[in-house]
């Protein structure tokens, strides 16, 4: 004999308990799913030559474009979108150890999307093989060190390269230059002053002119493949505590050199990635330049 199922009907003060226990039993479980771990779509792998690389999920190398050092997409052509396609992650969840609000995306110009890093366009790599440009498999770092302006993403990179045309301010030319900034994308400058007395280095630019040309204050930088590590060096600032957008100092500071020059920012680049407003300015008594390579 077959048993006919009727639905369970309940009125009263007993159904609006059942009801309400369903409901407290669904909430719970939408609660569970909202608080599950999120899945890493970003990574971090080892080079034996080139230190931390960020990838994707599956491993494959991401690398940024010193061209992009305003922070906007420039592999625009038809020769290099198709070698250099862009990454995109939708909403990135890093492993542990890198922050989340370092990745942004934004559109490109033809309408794509990209994911970013602390301003950094992100890309991978895509040689032509055979007429067809392949994207390199994972583990690969074919693409680093690519006409001196690709190089892999190393999240603590603390100096990089940009590229783009810079003014001076003396003649009022434009040239292309390759010149050195920060993990921001922030010029680094240097100050003739400094070449033309080597024994008083630290004290070259002080008081106002350390006002308007903030000392990049670091040590032991973290550089791309196409930078030297000893070129690199320090020395020590002996003036009282300073502070300002670019950061703070007491006595006894490091100040980063390159090739024997103190780094240095300049005020109304205005902390923004990509400026250029001091090169061959005259300021202090003599010249500031881009610290170019």
């Amino acid at each position: 004999m077959r048993t006919k199922l009727f639905p369970l009907q309940l009125t009263g003060f007993a159904g609006m308990t059942l009801a309400l226990s369903l409901g407290l039993t669904a909430c719970k479980k939408d609660d569970a799913s909202t608080t599950a771990p999120a899945t890493a779509n970003v990574k971090l792998a080892t080079s034996a030559s080139l230190g931390t690389i960020l990838t994707d999920s599956a491993g494959n190398t991401l690398y940024f474009f010193a061209l992009d050092v305003a922070g906007t997409n420039s592999c625009t052509s038809a020769t290099c979108n198709p070698t250099w396609p862009v990454y995109y992650g939708g909403r990135i969840t890093p492993p542990s150890g890198l922050n989340a609000s370092d990745f942004t995306s934004k559109k490109t110009t033809d309408g794509r999307n990209q994911t970013f890093y602390k301003g950094w366009p992100l890309y991978y790599y895509a040689p032509a093989v055979n007429g067809t440009n392949t994207r390199e498999a994972a583990g690969q770092t074919g693409g680093n060190g690519i006409g001196g302006v690709w190089y892999v993403l190393n999240p603590t990179y603390s100096v990089m390269l940009g590229r783009k045309s810079v003014v001076d301010q003396t003649t009022n030319v434009a040239t292309t230059k390759t010149y050195l900034t920060d993990a921001q994308g922030r010029t680094l400058y240097y100050f003739a002053k400094d070449d033309a007395s080597p024994n008083t280095k630290p004290t070259n630019c002080t008081g106002g002119c350390l006002s308007a040309w903030p000392a990049l204050l670091l040590n032991a930088p973290v550089i791309p493949s196409g930078l030297s590590a000893s070129d690199f060096s320090t020395i020590t600032r002996t003036e009282t505590t300073t502070s300002g957008p670019y950061g703070s100092a007491t006595s006894s500071t490091q100040q980063l050199t390159y090739k024997g020059h103190p780094l240095y920012y300049f005020i109304n680049d205005n902390t923004t990635r990509g400026q250029v407003t001091g090169d061959h300015l005259n300021s202090f008594g003599d010249y500031w330049f881009v610290a170019a390579p």
